[in-house]
Formats: structure tokens, C-alpha cells, sequence
């Protein structure tokens, strides 16, 4: 069932899960993170998950990261030159999430107004904004959230990215191996077999299921049997949905932008969900 306006539905509700996807939109341009900031403001709590904040280095620190080892390339000199290296990865199908990401920085730069500035200016200018998102990342999280979730004890996500002396950013994402765990993920999964149980049978009893929920189904069945399965970053990353929607259960509300996946997430907690940037709301 949906709710046209998502504003209007659960007045009494003030406390919302944020999913990565919104914290990923609150930092694009105006038309993506007004929409989202109008819709959340109404909650006296946001929470997010610390395994949110793995994400977000992944999905969008890593991908500025990324455009400012390219401004820094011999002959990249102009910010069309940039997106002439963009353009080069259009056809690797598996760098589509990569690319759209990598434009919607570039596109927010782009709507900063500037003084006219010759093109050597323009890529300083550039590199500045780059490495500032990436280094002041734990100011915007914390502005964007009144309250963190850290279930899992993932220590990936509190490892901050770095510059180095050479002026490149370190924004890595070391390995995690079950032969020497650091985190409490399995422990987290133990104490919430039931939780999990529910997302995995409703993934199982869903007509269609995406293949990021089949993904977090047969991840979430090997748990079931090996608990530290989770300790690899390669499983864990798996069920990263799963794992925010866990570790935020307390929440009233959950809000998210990738529908696909978070619309069984909700349902199977119990809870509505807020796609601020749809304006729809579905109940669970």
C-alpha cells in the first residue's frame, strides 16, 4: 500500500532509520539532497548504523577518491579532461554505479558559483573540494544523523580517511578475514537470528526478488549455520541491507531511496518506509 504524500503518514512518529542511500543523497546538489532534508527534518531522531558509514566510505568517499587520483594524472589539467576519463569507463558494465557517481560530484561543483577562473584555477579549485568532502566526512555524517547504531563494531567504519604527504587521499578499506576477527558482527548475527530469519523468509516467499536479496538470502542461510561467515568482508558486505535494517529495528520509521531492496526490508520489521526522493510512503 502506498502513501502519496510521506510526510503525512505516522504523525506521531520521531524517530526515522537514514539507509546509506539517503546519506548518499543528502551530499549531491540541491534537487537530490533538498527533497531529502525537507523529509526528515520532522524527526527528533535520525539514526544510522555504523555499517552505514562502511558504505558510504565504499559507495561514495571512495568514488570522490577516486576523481581526485584522476585530477592528479599527467595531462588531466581542465575538469573536461576528467570527464573525458569518466566517459572511458562507460563500457565496463560493472562500473555503472561507479560513473553515475563520479558525475553527480562533478555536476555539484559544477553549480557551485565561481569567479571566472582560468582552467589551471578551475582544477585546484576542484582538488580542494575533492579532498574536503573526503576529509570532512565525519562532520557531514554527523550533521546528517542525531544518533548511530554500532551493533556490528565494525572497526572498518571507523577508520577515517587519511591524506597523505604526497597530497593523494587514502580512503582504503583493509580486509577482514574470519582467522582474525576484529568486530562483532557474528555475535550481532547470534543475537538476532530471529530478525534476520524474518528478512530471509520474506526475501524467500517475494515473487520477484532481486538479486541482491537472493544474495542476502542464501548469505544470511550460511550464517545461520557459521555465524563468523560474516567476519569475511566479502559476506558481510552481502547483507549490508540486512544488517542496517537490524541494527535500526527500534526505529518507527525506515527511510531509503533503493526501493527494490528496502521495501522487503520494512515490511519484514514491520516498518513503513519513507522514500523521500519518490514522495511515496509504503506501508509495511
Amino acid at each position: 500500500m502506498n502513501n502519496g504524500d510521506g510526510l503525512s503518514l505516522g504523525a506521531q512518529a520521531s524517530t526515522v532509520l537514514v539507509d546509506t542511500s539517503l546519506l548518499i543523497e543528502q551530499q549531491k546538489g540541491e534537487a537530490h539532497s533538498s527533497p531529502v532534508r525537507r523529509a526528515l527534518e520532522r524527526f527528533t531522531f535520525r539514526g544510522i548504523s555504523s555499517y552505514s558509514k562502511l558504505e558510504y566510505k565504499r559507495a561514495w568517499l571512495q568514488r570522490i577518491g577516486y576523481l581526485h587520483t584522476l585530477s592528479r594524472k599527467p595531462g588531466v589539467d581542465t575538469v573536461g579532461k576528467i570527464l573525458d576519463q569518466i566517459n572511458r569507463l562507460i563500457p565496463v558494465g560493472h562500473q555503472r554505479r561507479r560513473i553515475q557517481t563520479c558525475l553527480s560530484v562533478v555536476s555539484k561543483y559544477l553549480d557551485m558559483p565561481c569567479p571566472s577562473l582560468s582552467a589551471k584555477a578551475q582544477m585546484v579549485r576542484l582538488q580542494g573540494f575533492l579532498k574536503h568532502a573526503v576529509l570532512a566526512a565525519t562532520e557531514a555524517l554527523r550533521q546528517m544523523s542525531t544518533g548511530e547504531f554500532r551493533g556490528t563494531g565494525c572497526i572498518r567504519a571507523e577508520e577515517l580517511p587519511e591524506e597523505k604527504t604526497d597530497g593523494s587521499l587514502d580512503i582504503t578499506i583493509r580486509r577482514c578475514k574470519p582467522e582474525n576477527i576484529r568486530c562483532s558482527v557474528h555475535e550481532f548475527f547470534e543475537d538476532n537470528r530471529a530478525s534476520f530469519e524474518k528478512i530471509k523468509l520474506a526475501i524467500s516467499n517475494a515473487p520477484n526478488p532481486s538479486s541482491e536479496l537472493k544474495r542476502t538470502m542464501d548469505h544470511i542461510s550460511l550464517a545461520q549455520v557459521t555465524p563468523t561467515h560474516l567476519c569475511d568482508d566479502r559476506h558481510c558486505s552481502k547483507i549490508s541491507d540486512a544488517i542496517i535494517a537490524v541494527d535500526g529495528k527500534e526505529m518507527s520509521v525506515f527511510a531509503a531511496n533503493n526501493d527494490a531492496e528496502w521495501r522487503l526490508m520494512a515490511s519484514a520489521m514491520g516498518k513503513p518506509l519513507l522514500n523521500p526522493m519518490t514522495g511515496q510512503t509504503h506501508l509495511p
